[in-house]
């Protein structure tokens, strides 16, 4: 995947579009969509969005996560045969976050692509 013939993108602050020449000052979405965070037996319903800078999953029912990208030590992508979303496991500060959502290994390529430009 290639985002740099991109001419402009969301500020995820305030929604405003972002002139691609203050591309690198800015924090923008690259993607986000729909995802459940499993946490023990629970799974939380909400929106995992992956930025420039960092990957935040926001929910209703519970806080915020916030990941900076330079704070990422592992990324796992598995599907069961019989599951209908993949699960992508994000490893940070030793603590595993676990999502279920779709195109889990799209994902992780594109984390892995910003990971390259840090």
């Amino acid at each position: 995947m290639y985002w740099g013939k991109q001419k402009i993108i969301r500020n995820i602050v305030n929604n405003d579009n972002v002139p691609y020449s203050n591309v690198k000052e800015q924090e923008y979405d690259i993607v986000s969509a729909e995802a459940k965070h499993i946490v023990g037996q629970d799974k939380f319903n909400g929106e995992l969005t992956i930025t420039n800078k960092r990957i935040v999953f926001s929910a209703m029912s519970c806080e915020d996560i916030s990941l900076g990208l330079d704070e990422i030590e592992l990324l796992k992508s598995n599907r069961h045969v019989f599951a209908i979303n993949d699960k992508l496991t994000i490893v940070s500060k030793g603590k595993e976050n676990v999502f279920l959502l779709n195109y889990s290994e799209d994902w992780i390529s594109i984390i892995e692509h910003l990971l390259k430009q840090i």
